[in-house]
């Protein structure tokens, strides 16, 4: 009988049962590819239709297939993330089963390959992280990609002749995507993780170019005049100030690029082409070619402000009693911000005088898109989740069928008009699939918005920084989808089911901290700010 402590180690496992190069660089390797195939269907038209995602559900799903025969690949995939695959496993299977009773087999056979290929991605994505080394320059990829849909999206706004708006009112920015509010969603969650990324970044010059991507983004996300984005983006920047160990130098970042966006934003209203609704691309390019101007000297003003701001940072460092001061001046800014944004729609609805029903009213027609800002409308959404709720008391464990809504809409609409998604994936799980299927969501929300927050609050240094920034991210998207269909929409969740998988990894390896040279520099400043 062979001893075990002379047994030799595996191809895939180093010294001290450590993975080895081969198998870290296989990792390295899925990773990417999960982070490329999202950029492709990114850039691919949203992945709409099934001529093009079905493709790329094939290639992710031959990736987790391929993985489970490498030795080791999932070895150390927390227990968490066990928990969390077998709630998405879970849902993958009631959508299966729901081809027994449901009313459309092919809608539910595309759900359930669209649902395993998100697992799939989950499942790659936590076992391919297999080093703190590999979170920064995820978070790049991932930055890169909102940067290219939103960039793309400016394109449409300054030249819409050369580069056609694809949304309804041709006014609002579809991007490559086609739908401005999963565009939104997508910069939200590039712009949260973008923040986090450059207050961690050292050099001035990188850090410029980051400020010039948060700065495009976030104009492109006030462009796609998405409310639920603007608002998902908020609460996803509450969170990363309320977990972050870095608050003060993370709002001093998130105001030297707020500046000149803010400028351009306010530039943009005299240029009322911008917004005006039913007129040709052609009667648009004159103030698009202004906008061009302000977005340049925006651009510049960005670059410059954050570039000189790493710079003095590198040479001074602030007081603790001045540090406590400016913090507080922050805390009061974004106050005032958040109330004068209240005072502004509730003052707009009450000029209309339409407060208390507007919820509930339908789609909304303005002369100028960007008044649909300060409405509460929620745009007929009210009548999808009423409809969606009904059908679901009527058979609260099966639902229909998994990808069926659309038949249970032209079936008790109020109207003509027609839709196809819930726009609340967890109302749309209960309805299609019952409450088996809305638990196991749910609860797949719940436990990764847990397990990231409580890692992220119990890290330290560099490590709590990054992760407050993919656990804000991860909150943006949760958050945007009780008012979106970003599910049906392959290219926005792979990108949040890819970021899922790092972040839940990223939290639960507690080991994973900073270098001991980085902790020892650290200390070493903390306690000359203390002695100061």
């Amino acid at each position: 009988m062979t001893d075990v402590a002379t047994q030799k180690p595996s191809r895939e496992e180093g010294k001290n049962g450590r993975p080895s190069r081969s198998l870290i660089g296989f990792k390295a390797f899925m990773l990417g590819a999960l982070v490329a195939l999202t950029a492709y269907g990114m850039l691919n038209h949203g992945l709409f239709g099934e001529k093009r995602w079905l493709p790329v559900a094939g290639v992710v799903l031959a990736l987790a297939f391929f993985s489970v025969f490498v030795s080791s690949f999932y070895a150390d995939v927390p227990r968490s993330g066990w928990i969390l695959v077998g709630l998405m496993a879970a849902l993958v299977f009631v959508k299966g089963l729901s081809l027994v009773w449901t009313i459309s087999p092919p809608e539910t056979v595309e759900e359930l390959l669209r649902s395993s290929m998100y697992l799939a991605a989950f499942a790659v994505a936590l076992a391919a992280l297999s080093s703190r080394r590999l979170v920064p320059p995820f978070m790049d990829g991932l930055f890169l990609i909102s940067f290219a849909v939103g960039g793309y999206g400016l394109l449409q706004k300054i030249n819409p002749a050369e580069y056609p708006p694809s949304t309804i009112d041709a006014v609002r920015i579809g991007s490559t995507i086609e739908y401005a509010n999963t565009v939104a969603v997508v910069l939200g969650m590039g712009i949260v993780l973008g923040l986090a990324r450059m207050t961690q970044l050292k050099g001035p010059i990188v850090r410029g170019l980051y400020a010039v991507g948060l700065m495009v983004c976030s104009l492109a996300l006030y462009f796609t005049l998405s409310r639920g984005g603007l608002m998902a983006v908020g609460l996803g920047m509450l969170v990363l100030f309320a977990l972050s160990g870095n608050r003060l130098q993370t709002f001093a970042n998130l105001l030297l690029f707020s500046v000149p966006l803010l400028w351009v934003v306010q530039q943009a209203q005299g240029l009322e082409k911008l917004f005006e609704v039913g007129i040709p691309p052609q009667e648009r390019l004159s103030d698009g070619a202004a906008l061009r101007t302000d977005v340049i000297i925006a651009a510049v003003a960005a670059f410059v402000f954050q570039a000189a701001y790493a710079t003095l940072k590198e040479r001074y460092e602030l007081l603790p009693g001045t540090r406590r001061t400016l913090g507080m001046a922050a805390v009061a800014l974004v106050l005032v911000g958040v109330g004068f944004v209240g005072y502004t729609v509730v003052s707009q609805q009450l000029q209309k005088g339409e407060l208390v029903g507007t919820f509930a009213t339908g789609i909304e027609k303005t002369e100028r898109a960007n008044d649909r800002l300060t409405s509460l409308s929620s745009n007929s959404r009210s009548k999808y989740w009423s409809v969606a709720w009904e059908e679901w008391k009527e058979h609260p464990l099966t639902g229909t069928g998994a990808g069926t809504f659309h038949y249970t809409w032209m079936e008790n609409r109020p109207g003509s008009s027609g839709v196809r998604q819930v726009h609340n994936v967890y109302l749309e799980q209960g309805t299609e699939t019952g409450a088996g299927a809305f638990l196991a969501l749910v609860g797949f929300a719940g436990l990764l918005s847990f397990y990231a927050a409580l890692g992220t609050w119990r890290a330290t240094g560099e490590r709590r920084l990054l992760l407050s920034g993919l656990t804000a991210a991860v909150a943006v998207y949760l958050v945007h989808s009780a008012l979106e269909w970003h599910w049906y929409i392959p290219p926005s969740t792979l990108f949040f089911f890819a970021l899922a998988g790092v972040t839940l990894k990223y939290a639960e390896k507690t080991g994973w901290g900073e270098s001991p040279a980085k902790t020892r520099v650290r200390r070493t400043t903390e306690a000359r700010e203390e002695l100061a």
